[in-house]
């Protein structure tokens, strides 16, 4: 395996679906880790309970977004690893895994990839992804640092991780009612799940085929 093989799938198993904001699950349910196995629709249900503060079986707009605005100030904490209160180009764009693998150049072909798969049976809950998916982290990085001085403070985090899961929420409301039951809920994970192993199967493919 080379370097660069051993680098993509380092970056697909750990880091790419949080590239891909425009279909990405709110926070709370990313960490559900996928719902796998017997105790996954358990967490699943946990997870949602969770975020049902008032307990009224759907999850509302406010109710997806208010945990994210603690979540922002973690990931400021976290990052700034000289702990002067605001995020640089470099501190955003490392993880916790490192750097991972810039895939914007292959982006076309990833989509072309899973618009493919998504047409095959049985495939009807792949969310093909669109190129601001695969957004290169100096980008990123220019979108959130919405004041331009080249670094990221608190107030902009919170922006960036509330509009996430407000596009979250949107994807998951499929009958745009302006809540999300346990079914869309249940429904959207499946679909994260599915899309993610997609486009994880596509980036390798192209990696094999030479292309990265």
């Amino acid at each position: 395996m080379t370097k660069i093989t051993k680098r993509l799938n380092v970056a697909v198993l750990t880091g790419l679906i949080a590239a891909t904001a425009a279909f990405s699950i709110p926070q709370a349910l990313a960490a559900d880790r996928g719902g796998k196995g017997p105790k996954g629709g358990d967490r699943l249900a946990k997870t949602f309970a969770r975020l049902d503060v008032n307990e009224d079986g759907a999850l509302s707009w406010v109710e997806m977004t208010d945990p994210t605005v603690a979540k922002a100030a973690k990931i400021l904490a976290r990052k700034d690893a000289d702990e002067n209160g605001v995020l640089s180009a470099e501190e955003m764009q490392r993880n916790r895994h490192g750097n991972a693998v810039d895939l914007s150049a292959i982006a076309d072909d990833i989509i072309t990839c899973v618009t493919d798969l998504a047409a095959e049976p049985g495939n009807e809950g792949l969310v093909v992804p669109t190129a601001d998916s695969f957004k290169s982290s100096e980008a990123r990085f220019v979108e959130v640092d919405t004041s331009g001085d080249g670094s990221v403070d608190l107030t902009e985090l919170e922006v960036a991780v509330i509009n996430k899961a407000s596009n979250g929420f949107n994807n998951m409301d499929a009958d745009e009612d302006g809540a999300v039951t346990t079914q869309e809920f249940g429904a959207a994970n499946k679909s994260r799940r599915a899309t993610k192993k997609a486009i994880r199967q596509c980036v390798q493919e192209i990696n094999d085929a030479g292309e990265v």
